[in-house]
């Protein structure tokens, strides 16, 4: 995909032509996934392996306006979090375009129930996309994933290396 720039990442995923990176700010996981398509495009996490249950973040564009919700998958179809009692969680979601395909960036809190995504858990991980953008379309392509939300090591800008020192006054 042809994107200026990069996501800032503790972590990175490449599969196929999709890219998924993730951070932690305070007690936020912030998401991007990155797909060769202008439909719509989802992220899903899961503390079990397997499709059922999984909530996920889906988004398209439909007459140029960016549409999200999340939902639970409850195989064949999916469900809004609020059918089953749960709140929506989704903060600063964002979603574009460009000539190559989509880019979805969100983040969710790092405590909601029944999810481990805090810094260092492991968590089931579903990507997916469609041709299409209404959101009753299958995807074109899917994959489940076992990750673990490792942050990597931050230097402070305050730390220096062993060639450096600090200046006199």
């Amino acid at each position: 995909l042809g994107w200026a720039g990069h996501a800032r990442a503790d972590g990175r995923i490449a599969v196929d032509d999709v890219s998924f990176d993730w951070h932690h700010t305070g007690d936020a996981l912030t998401s991007t996934l990155t797909a060769p398509t202008r439909g719509w495009v989802a992220v899903g996490f899961n503390g079990a392996r397997r499709l059922e249950g999984t909530r996920f973040v889906i988004a398209a564009r439909a007459d140029g306006v960016p549409r999200f919700a999340e939902r639970i998958a409850v195989v064949p179809t999916h469900e809004p979090v609020d059918a089953f009692g749960l709140t929506p969680a989704l903060h600063r979601a964002e979603l574009t375009h460009s000539p190559g395909g989509s880019r979805l960036t969100f983040s969710y809190p790092t405590d909601l129930p029944g999810l481990a995504l805090a810094p260092g858990s492991a968590t089931h991980l579903m990507l997916a996309w469609s041709h299409a953008p209404e959101f009753d379309h299958h995807s074109a392509w899917r994959r489940h994933l076992d990750i673990t939300l490792r942050p990597q090591p931050r230097r402070s800008p305050w730390t220096l290396s062993p060639d450096q020192s600090l200046p006199s006054s």
